[in-house]
């Protein structure tokens, strides 16, 4: 049942996906008008909030992420876990060939007047794609050690909150529309629930040839 819900979910989120992607493909109308209202939302700008803004965008840098990620699989590693390090190196990595991907398919250029530099192509935004996918992570290590109902609600609150704050730093420092942070959650979401889905079979397929080696 799980990895059914999984699975549909997944099918949803992609689906959204690919429907922000043709549009933003195409510039369509109701796109414009969805990136002018969450910069709109974002406003207004002045020097103290940019400079905040700055600092909490680190926090979903995917150079950053992705070494917390090697360190999360090397501890796991050294715990024994060699099915988990494996797991979530390939999530996270695979994952973002995704985002690399898309990026050079679809060439949108980022917006101009950016408050805080940035390189390479905007749609979708990387910054969010990784921060999702390090997010869950997290919350699937901390999970099984939390026994009430409370704690489960808290952390995820914590994470979304997380998710949220990159996605509006993307887009107040100029560096994303909204249509790319979106697109950035949706993807990652998608790519964690059909990994999520086949995460047996995928575990055992990669810690056989480790197996064979010890």
């Amino acid at each position: 049942m799980k990895k059914k819900l999984q699975l549909t979910t997944g099918i949803i989120c992609w689906l959204l996906f690919g429907i922000i992607l043709i549009n933003v493909s195409h510039n369509s109308t109701w796109i414009t008008r969805l990136d002018q209202l969450g910069y709109q939302l974002t406003q207004p700008t002045f020097p103290l909030k940019t400079q905040i803004m700055i600092i909490l965008t680190h926090f979903g840098d995917p150079i950053i992420i992705q070494t917390f990620t090697i360190l999360i699989a090397l501890y796991l590693w050294w715990q024994n876990k060699f099915n988990l390090s494996l797991w979530y190196v390939l999530i996270q990595f695979v994952g973002y060939s995704l985002v690399i991907l898309v990026k050079y398919n679809v060439l949108r250029i980022r917006p101009t007047n950016k408050l805080f530099p940035a390189n390479g192509y905007s749609f979708p935004s990387g910054h969010t794609f990784a921060t999702v996918i390090f997010v869950f992570t997290i919350l699937s290590l901390i999970f099984p050690y939390l026994h009430h109902q409370s704690g489960k609600i808290v952390w995820k609150a914590i994470g979304a909150l997380w998710i949220i704050t990159i996605m509006v730093t993307r887009v107040y420092l100029r560096d994303h529309f909204t249509s790319d942070v979106i697109g950035g959650f949706l993807l990652a979401s998608g790519w964690w629930l059909f990994m999520a889905a086949f995460r047996h079979q995928l575990s055992q397929w990669l810690i056989k040839p480790i197996t064979k080696i010890f």
